[in-house]
């Protein structure tokens, strides 16, 4: 009787070479971008800079650069086989991985950049040391790499303390689940301070909208990954915490929009549909 044959397919290891699943986040940031930045659909966002900084920024200047943004979603995933063959984890430098990575840099090369700085940032503690500092720094790292859409097609800067603590937070937690923390009460601070953080950035309806969608995607995570329970047990008390004060403190929020007019621009899309 012939043995079972186990390996993955062509299209699996393809999605797990390329830590495809990480897109569900990325995705996220560019439907972000399209929210926040309704005309990164149909416009170059550089245009008002003029000759020659448009086309240094986006070389393909006549595509609408939210479009640019999703295609590079999925390209830039060259750089997880990549990184695997500079750290000897595979044998041969994956070919098809340089290329999606060459084609990223031509597509937004600025936001590539700054992404590829990121994802080394997140390896940081591989080559410096594993401490509350150099920890801080890698989660640090998370911001420009998965949300450096938000940034420089965006163009949101204003989110960036808030994304600052979220990356902060959720890679910390991350580093708790795994057991990778060198203070775990330093970097449990740390989650939490992303949480308080939100009403003074976001709006009722948007805190509800981020409850609404973290709790089942950590939720799917200890499905996958059982030991993950507990985190998500602490995950969802503190979100279910923050709605409830939401619901109290609503009419005030975003509360650095109360003490500082004008810091957070105005962001409600037109209606698609009528």
């Amino acid at each position: 009787m012939p043995e079972a044959n186990n390996e993955p397919g062509a299209i699996m290891s393809f999605i797990q070479d390329y830590r495809m699943k990480m897109l569900i986040p990325e995705l996220l940031v560019v439907f972000g971008v399209w929210y926040l930045l309704p005309e990164s659909l149909t416009s170059n966002v550089y245009s008002f800079l003029g000759w020659p900084w448009l086309l240094i920024l986006q070389p393909i200047f006549m595509v609408p650069s939210g479009i640019l943004a999703l295609v590079t979603a999925f390209t830039l995933h060259g750089i997880y086989p990549l990184d695997n063959y500079h750290e000897g984890k595979i044998p041969e430098l994956p070919k098809a991985a340089v290329a999606m990575i060459v084609v990223s840099l031509v597509l937004l090369p600025l936001l590539v950049l700054f992404q590829m700085i990121g994802y080394y940032m997140t390896e940081a503690t591989e080559y410096f040391s594993r401490n509350p500092l150099w920890e801080r720094f890698e989660s640090f790292g998370d911001l420009f790499f998965y949300a450096g859409a938000m940034f420089f097609v965006g163009l949101q800067w204003w989110l960036f303390i808030p994304v600052f603590l979220l990356s902060q937070g959720i890679d910390g937690i991350h580093k708790v689940a795994h057991h990778e923390t060198s203070s775990e009460r330093i970097t449990m601070a740390f989650y939490f301070l992303w949480v308080i953080s939100m009403p003074f950035f976001f709006e009722p309806v948007e805190i509800i909208a981020m409850a609404a969608l973290s709790i089942p995607a950590f939720a799917f995570y200890s499905y996958i990954r059982p030991y993950y329970t507990y985190v998500t047990a602490i995950h969802t008390v503190s979100f279910a915490v923050l709605v409830l004060v939401t619901f109290f403190i609503g009419p005030y929020l975003p509360l650095v929009g109360q003490w500082f007019p004008g810091f957070i621009p105005p962001h409600e899309p037109p209606r698609i549909w009528w």
